[in-house]
């Protein structure tokens, strides 16, 4: 069997699609836990702080390409344009899997000779993997289970009258009118036509994360109940 090439995707375009090569596989960072160091008089060493937060990391690729002569110039803005903002990214060798890219930093563009180009493409990237199968909304029985780390999951209830979401005996009250997504990674509460309904919840989003292995899920009889468990990991 012929091995498939490696390739990237970003923002639902592959970089093969622009012409462009991977000349190095790129080294897969962790996220690293932010620790502050504190001094205390009387200790021999200072104390180390866990905050619980953890930092960016940068997923660097080296590129190259060829191109026409006469449209060198107009290829690497073409790359340019398309390497910029933020997006999903994800590889050929882990297709299960994508990125979160929060800003993209480019390196000058080289030209070897007339036809070939190479430059750097660093991606900043939130801390954690997703999986995709993550992305897609879940009955409750399939979204209790978290194979992977603590998740900020979206909940979408439909129903009307007030409610109570209940996750690992933690609770969120709310007053729904005919649907309500509570999305935990952004803080916000929302109808579907994107009206902010922050207002008609009562309660914390971080009680609501999925902690890894087994969480009860429930809802007030009478309202529906799907999740979207984003799951992720380091």
């Amino acid at each position: 069997m012929r091995a498939v090439k490696f390739d990237f995707e970003f923002r639902a375009e592959t970089a093969s699609h622009h012409g462009i090569y991977i000349q190095k596989r790129p080294d897969m960072p962790a996220g690293k836990e932010e620790v502050e160091y504190i001094t205390i008089a009387g200790r021999d060493s200072p104390l180390a702080v866990k905050t619980g937060e953890r930092k960016n990391v940068e997923i660097t690729l080296s590129c190259g390409f060829r191109e026409n002569k006469n449209d060198w110039n107009a290829k690497a803005r073409e790359i340019r344009k398309w390497l910029d903002g933020e997006g999903e990214l994800s590889f050929t060798d882990s297709p299960e899997s994508f990125w979160k890219v929060k800003s993209v930093e480019l390196d000058a563009f080289t030209r070897t000779i007339k036809k070939l180009g190479n430059f750097d493409v660093t991606f900043i990237c939130a801390p954690f993997e997703y999986i995709k199968e993550g992305k897609k909304e879940k009955e409750i029985q399939e979204a209790k289970y978290n194979p992977y780390d603590m998740s900020k999951p979206i909940y979408k209830i439909t129903g009307n009258g007030s409610c109570t979401l209940t996750v690992n005996e933690k609770t969120m009250k709310a007053t729904v009118g005919q649907n309500l997504t509570v999305d935990t990674d952004r803080m916000l509460s929302y109808r579907e036509d994107g009206t902010m309904m922050n207002t008609s919840v009562t309660g914390d989003y971080e009680d609501l994360y999925l902690k890894p292995g087994e969480n009860e899920i429930s809802i007030t009889s009478g309202f529906g109940l799907v999740i979207i468990p984003n799951w992720r990991c380091l």
